[in-house]
């Protein structure tokens, strides 16, 4: 079978499984979980839904309400947070007006919740069915035997089927369901604009790749440190190689993303356009816990910081934004001490954020990263230019965690279709390696 009859299979069993598994969860019709970033986003995405602009609504006993009701109220410390005026500019948007959209065509409540984590389940289905028709295309590549290529489908199906962690993701109201869907379906656009010789469909490509990367960094801003690998990698994967061709797609990337971004310059009134989240997050990357804490992000930092800021008498005339500003000037000026303190710490710091990055190295998911190494060992071998997308986009996102923070492997998500078809791609390497050799020694 093909690319495209796998991808039909591949959703025809994905799709179900990963809807089975949201819909008889005992959250599937509540609010976000209590603990992480889940209420941030709704209620963002409450606050434009009510026509009340892009900022928090903690106070607001409508938004309250629902979670007031649930049986784990008493966990939402988000009840008790203080609610400073006027826009945010902490948080991408495309996940909240997705929320708000939801909300204009179905009620807020159990409904629209679980519709929510509906379309964190599709997402999540579609990111895996797509790296299923990129395994079946690449290992159809290496190798002309169409049995080699559907084994290759069967495993990512089954990587799919079997990764609990993006299972987890999914009934939480995050942003890994759909950075995973765009992540993916960027290598496949990418791996497209290896095989097309038609100049008109190659510039649509282009286009294309700017509006999924700029729908990627709408949902998570830390994705616009990739553009400048992205950049060269579309420079090496047009044939012929032309500067045009890479200034187009960051041309088209930059249309896009501009207004969000100029916005949030105006609300800062200051030179951040991707907002005032990253540099407090950035603090906690780079602080004593992360060092105790194999490299991981913790809060802690942050929390120092907003508690100082809280007792500041001047604060309390403060808006959202300028909090926001406050925050970041002060957690920049902190990691500066830090890194300038720790000097001897930083290689020991940036060798356990990429183990936690890549890791765990037990269990199953040691099985499936030898299989990642296998296909990236496979396609280095057979010098396949999808190499450029394949291996590419870990080595970017790897370096990108390298010079930010890391927390638990959470920025490995959004690629973990990509490395369902890696992995697939190494395994039907290895088998095949093995068929060679028993074949050459029988003959002997």
């Amino acid at each position: 079978m093909g690319p495209k009859l796998w991808f039909a299979v591949a959703i025809a069993v994905l799709v179900p499984w990963h809807v089975g598994w949201i819909a008889t969860n005992p959250h599937f019709a509540r609010p976000p979980l209590p603990h992480g970033d889940g209420p941030d986003y709704e209620t963002l995405g409450y606050s434009l839904h009510r026509g009340e602009g892009f900022q928090f609504a903690w106070q607001d006993p409508r938004w309250q309400e629902p979670y007031l009701r649930d049986p784990d109220a008493t966990q939402y410390t988000q009840l008790t947070r203080s609610d400073w005026p006027g826009p945010t500019a902490s948080r991408p948007p495309l996940y909240p007006a997705l929320i708000s959209l939801i909300y204009c065509l179905i009620p807020r409540g159990p409904a629209a919740f679980a519709t929510i984590r509906l379309l964190s389940a599709m997402f999540t289905a579609l990111a895996g069915a797509v790296s299923v028709g990129i395994a079946v295309s690449i290992t159809a590549r290496i190798t002309p035997k169409k049995s080699v290529s559907n084994i290759a489908a069967v495993i990512t199906i089954v990587l799919a089927l079997m990764d609990r962690t993006i299972r987890t993701y999914s009934i939480d109201f995050l942003t890994e369901p759909i950075a995973l869907c765009l992540t993916t379906l960027v290598v496949a656009t990418g791996i497209a604009l290896i095989d097309t010789d038609s100049q008109t469909r190659l510039w649509r490509l282009i286009l294309l790749l700017s509006l999924l990367t700029a729908l990627l960094v709408l949902t998570r801003s830390l994705v616009a440190f990739w553009v400048p690998g992205l950049f060269a990698m579309v420079w090496f994967s047009a044939r012929p190689r032309h500067w045009q061709r890479s200034l187009f797609f960051l041309l088209g990337f930059l249309v896009l993303v501009a207004p969000w971004w100029v916005r949030n310059i105006a609300v800062l009134d200051r030179w951040m356009p991707l907002g005032g989240q990253g540099a407090a997050s950035l603090r906690g990357g780079y602080s004593d816990e992360a060092l105790a804490d194999h490299g991981n992000w913790h809060s802690d930092a942050e929390d120092r910081i907003q508690k100082a800021l809280s007792e500041d008498p001047n604060s309390k005339e403060w808006s959202a934004a300028q909090r926001e500003v406050a925050l970041a000037d002060r957690a920049s000026l902190e990691t500066r001490d830090w890194i300038q303190n720790h000097l001897a710490e930083m290689p020991r710091l940036l060798a356990m954020r990429i183990a936690t990055h890549w890791g765990p190295f037990f269990g199953p998911s040691l099985f499936w990263r030898i299989g990642i190494l296998a296909g990236f060992i496979t396609l280095l071998m057979h010098r396949r230019r999808e190499s450029t997308w394949l291996i590419g986009l870990p080595i970017i996102n790897t370096l990108t965690i390298l010079c930010l923070y890391e927390t638990g492997g959470r920025f490995l998500v959004p690629l973990y279709g990509v490395l369902y078809a890696v992995a697939a791609i190494g395994v039907c390497g290895i088998l095949g390696a093995m068929v060679a050799r028993l074949r050459s020694l029988y003959r002997k």
